[in-house]
């Protein structure tokens, strides 16, 4: 029996071949540099920036109109780095962009976010990623200053170890045990829970408890690239992850992608 082919068989089929087509043309590929000068372009140039990550994908659901929107916008990075710190990963979505007309943008993208109606985000953070961002690291207070910082993650909290120095109305280095929870405040704010800690000078507890309560949030996302709303905050061994109550998922559409080398 020989099978025919309908008319509509026949456009349908065409239009999968050359939505295929152009799926592959409209995906770039980018190592250590992203040249160019087209909008999507410079929108990837500007996220990637942004994060410095090891590896990224953006992916759009057209191309950047003229006044500098985008309806649909997918973005996910291997080892970016947010305000210095390094995480493991991030992903975002995000739905209604407005990046401002492109002709106030320059060759780095656009000079900000003017509006996003909608955002979704996840972020997995490994403690050895915040104990790297730690090393070295001082913190200073009105009373005093953090050094000599560490934590560590598990499914019941958080642990952390570190010294205070203070040096009025004497100098002094006090080790610091503590022991507690993370909580998510405002959607975008974490902070150290009901914790405890232990000191190598009871004396000086008061001094300590000030200290810890000068230092919080200990993460504020109000600055992020995005702005997103945090709806879990989930602690396993060695690792954290933040996300929204939606969770990001990428789609077909212009796809740009990078790595560092």
């Amino acid at each position: 029996m020989k099978s025919r082919l309908s008319i509509a068989g026949i456009v349908l089929l065409t239009a999968v071949l050359l939505f295929s087509a152009t799926a592959r043309a409209d995906t770039r590929s980018f190592v250590g540099e992203i040249e160019g000068n087209a909008p999507e372009v410079r929108l990837f140039r500007w996220l990637v920036d942004r994060v410095s990550p090891e590896a990224a994908l953006m992916v759009l659901d057209g191309p950047v109109e003229k006044d500098g929107k985008v309806r649909h916008l997918y973005f996910e990075a291997v080892g970016p780095s947010l305000d210095g710190f390094k995480v493991a990963s991030v992903k975002v979505e995000t739905v209604f962009n407005d990046f401002g007309p492109l002709e106030f943008w320059g060759e780095g993208g656009p000079a900000d976010i003017d509006e996003i109606v909608m955002g979704y985000f996840d972020a997995v953070i490994t403690d050895s990623d915040v104990n790297d961002f730690l090393n070295g690291l001082v913190v200073e207070d009105d009373s005093g200053r953090w050094e000599g910082l560490s934590v560590e993650f598990s499914s019941s909290g958080i642990s952390a170890k570190g010294y205070y120095r203070m040096e009025d109305p004497v100098s002094m280095r006090i080790k610091v045990d503590l022991q507690g929870e993370l909580a998510l405040k405002e959607g975008r704010e974490i902070w150290i829970d009901r914790y405890v800690f232990k000191i190598n000078n009871d004396d000086q507890s008061s001094v300590v408890e000030k200290a810890l309560r000068d230092v919080q949030p200990i993460v504020d996302m109000e600055d992020f690239v995005f702005p997103v709303h945090l709806k879990t905050l989930d602690l396993r061994k060695g690792r954290m992850r933040l996300a929204t109550r939606v969770i990001p998922a990428s789609f077909d559409g212009i796809s740009l992608s990078y790595k560092a080398r």
